[in-house]
């Protein structure tokens, strides 16, 4: 099972998330996702609760084109 986390906004809401997708991964056992803005990635990408991180850029259509095909 894939879980898909949106969260865009500020490093406070990103880094409070943290509880969410370790109960996701460990208890869920579920591939977890995150979808963020670029500037905020790096707090995502090491986190050993997060599969994948999906960076939203300035191209809206591409990012909602990868999210479909992944």
């Amino acid at each position: 099972m894939k879980i898909l986390v949106l969260r865009f906004s500020s490093i406070g809401d990103i880094v409070l998330t943290s509880p969410v997708l370790r109960c996701l991964h460990q208890q869920v056992k579920a591939e977890v996702h995150v979808a963020t803005k670029a500037e905020y990635a790096d707090l995502l990408t090491y986190s050993p609760y997060v599969t994948k991180v999906h960076t939203l850029g300035s191209d809206l259509g591409a990012f909602t084109k990868a999210l479909k095909t992944e």
